[in-house]
């Protein structure tokens, strides 16, 4: 049986242990969508931390050529996420808060960042200082070099969730660079 087992099943103790057992619609209440997409923020009803919910669906089994069965492969990409989320334990990355499961759904739980590097220039409406692109580009360095320290590295890459309040790296990509050195070369001299 491949890694992972049947899609949603628990029976494997070592992917049962990557699961929180509890409902999640009775934990998280608020829940609000984030821009487009499977994100959402919403409060955890035991201490009102506001959080980030990636909600992942997955189902089903699948043949291959030599007909044997498979299992969802988005439930293995939920358990190679939440492995992956697991490590993280750097003040430059996200922190993870936990994984549920409902309805054939996962609630990816995480850390809730205020902004991303977008947001960032948008707010601003003018060029960043050379000292605000030097902090922004530090602490995603300083993230990016604890991933590669731990021979890790993101497959999503996307700017629109890389910071937060302390500068986070959660996703980094070439566009994220780029915004950073566009605002680079507009800053007054």
């Amino acid at each position: 049986m491949p890694a992972g087992g049947r899609a949603g099943s628990l029976k494997d103790p070592d992917v049962a242990e990557l699961f929180f057992k509890d409902d999640p619609e009775k934990l998280f209440s608020d829940l609000r969508e984030i821009g487009h997409g499977s994100f959402g923020a919403a409060r955890d009803v035991r201490n009102s931390e506001v959080v980030a919910i990636k909600k992942m669906s997955y189902s089903g089994k699948q043949s291959n050529e030599v007909g044997q069965v498979q299992y969802s492969q988005k439930w293995q990409d939920i358990i190679k996420e939440v492995r992956f989320l697991q490590k993280l334990r750097h003040p430059n990355t996200i922190q993870y808060r936990g994984c549920y499961l409902r309805e054939h759904t996962a609630w990816l739980v995480m850390e809730y960042c205020l902004g991303s590097a977008s947001d960032l220039l948008e707010v601003h409406k003018k060029p960043l200082q050379e000292v605000e692109i030097a902090a922004v580009t530090h602490g995603a360095l300083q993230g990016l070099a604890y991933l590669h320290s731990h021979n890790m590295i993101h497959r999503y890459e996307q700017h629109r969730r890389c910071l937060g309040g302390e500068y986070y790296l959660h996703h980094l990509s070439l566009s994220w660079a780029v915004v950073l050195l566009e605002a680079l070369a507009k800053a007054p001299v």
